[in-house]
């Protein structure tokens, strides 16, 4: 597997993924629900119901649950979807029913596929309202959880050479810049 490169700025995290598959297909697994069910969030807290209605202004509703056993439900709303380039959502926590509840600060998440030589370079900027927003969002583990759910992804779309499996955190300094791309995605 590659490595998810995390990059922290003051108000946003940015992921960053090279996914061996053609980015129609990466695009597919982020837009329907029973692709999604199989590799959003981590192993340790999947999504155990989803549904989805992929269009702007559509929702996005899906049921989390942890490895003690706690369910989080969170709903997000379609902002901008460029086949297949490109999806963009305002993401909070809910209740069963779709709610919005105020128990975490709103994500504004924005991906976005690139076609790198056979592979495909995911970005993943999750931007928040506050450092204080951003902070809490680190404390409870959104980059190790979305690196583990993008080491999912990788599973998902299939086998490719074995290589890192660790993750980068820059603090996006000038002097970090950059992506670390393994040897046989060049």
């Amino acid at each position: 597997m590659t490595a998810t490169t995390v990059t922290r700025l003051p108000k946003a995290l940015v992921l960053t993924r090279h996914l061996a598959a053609p980015r129609e297909q990466v695009f597919r697994a982020l837009s329907r629900a029973e692709h999604l069910r199989r590799w959003w969030g981590p192993p340790s807290c999947p999504v155990v119901e989803c549904t989805v209605d992929f269009r702007p202004g559509g929702i996005w509703h899906y049921r989390l649950r942890s490895s003690d056993g706690r369910e989080h439900w969170m709903r997000a709303v379609y902002r901008d979807i460029v086949p297949p380039e490109r999806i963009s959502w305002v993401e909070h926590s809910s209740d069963e029913h779709g709610a919005v509840t105020t128990a975490l600060a709103a994500t504004f998440a924005t991906l976005t596929l690139a076609t790198a030589g056979g592979s495909t370079l995911l970005t993943a900027e999750l931007r928040y309202d506050s450092t204080s927003d951003r902070d809490a969002a680190i404390a409870r583990g959104v980059e190790r959880g979305f690196s583990a759910a993008l080491d999912e992804l990788h599973t998902l779309l299939g086998p490719t050479p074995a290589t890192d499996t660790t993750t980068a955190v820059r603090d996006g300094s000038p002097s970090q810049g950059g992506i670390d791309v393994p040897d046989h995605l060049r």
